[in-house]
Parts: C-alpha cells; structure tokens; sequence
C-alpha cells in the first residue's frame, strides 16, 4: 500500500470512530427515549445506521493491521512498478489514459488509481517509456503503448 493510501485510510477510520460514532450513538439514545423500540422507526434506522458504522471501523482496523507500507521497488525507476505514474496510449482507440499503480485496496479508477493486481496492472509491471503489449480484457484484446513513467512522491 502506497503510504498516502495508508493515511487516507488512517484518517477515515479516525473520523469514522471520534465524530461519526459519537453521534450515532447520540441518536440512537434520543429515537430509542421515544418509546417502543421495535416500532420506532427513528431508531431503527439509527441502529442500522450504527451497525454500517461499526463494520466499516472493524473493515478499516483490518486492513491497517495487515497493511505493508511499499517505499521502493527492485525495479529501477525507469521501469514501471508499485507506485508509478503511468501514461498510456490505447492502439486500438487512440485514447490516453494515465494511472498510478496502488494496492488493490486503494484501487479508483475514477480517480486514475489502477490496481497492481488488475490485468491492466499487471500488464504494466516491469515494462519501460516507449514499448507496447497486450492485454486481454472482458472486451476482447487490447494494444497500449507506454507514453511516460514518473514515481509519485511518498
């Protein structure tokens, strides 16, 4: 894991349990004042509230416990490997695109943050500027060309 996703992840769970819980909690006790519980509506979406909360704390908790903070690679720089910003070029649409390869858990591609362990990632591992390969996606087969590599700072 990059170490920016590790703080990012640092930094919900913290949120998470020191201002989301405490006001759950708080509105769990004012619906649960109201009166019957199991008709309370109020309540019960609280308690539901309140039992997504907790499994996202205790999902955050594991992932941090079995987290690896990754700062090099054997891979020398003018390689892609972990943590690379890559620039592609799609052969078969001409489309560019640009990533950085992260862990699967702080995987967005949305947010240009591609998998390590995706077929695309995979794909990109060990491979230098300027040459090109193949990857077979759900879609049929793909040709990219590497246009750029750059680390991102840790």
């Amino acid at each position: 894991m990059t170490r920016a996703g590790y703080e990012k992840i640092l930094r919900e769970l913290e949120s998470l349990s020191r201002v989301e819980r405490p006001l759950v909690v708080r509105e769990l006790l004012e619906a649960a004042q109201e009166g019957r519980l199991e008709k309370n509506q109020d309540f019960q979406a609280a308690l539901a509230q309140r039992l997504r909360l907790e499994k996202r704390i205790r999902q955050l908790q594991q992932i941090l416990a079995n987290a690896e903070v990754l700062v090099g690679s054997n891979l020398p720089p003018t390689k892609v490997r972990f943590n690379s910003r890559v620039r592609i070029l799609n052969l078969n649409h001409g489309q560019e695109q640009e990533f950085i390869l992260v862990s699967a858990v702080e995987a967005d591609a949305g947010q240009g943050q591609l998998s390590i362990t995706s077929p695309l990632g995979r794909a990109l591992v060990g491979r230098s500027l300027g040459e090109c390969f193949q990857v077979q996606t759900p879609g049929g087969l793909r040709s990219y060309r590497i246009l750029d590599i750059r680390m991102e700072e840790t």
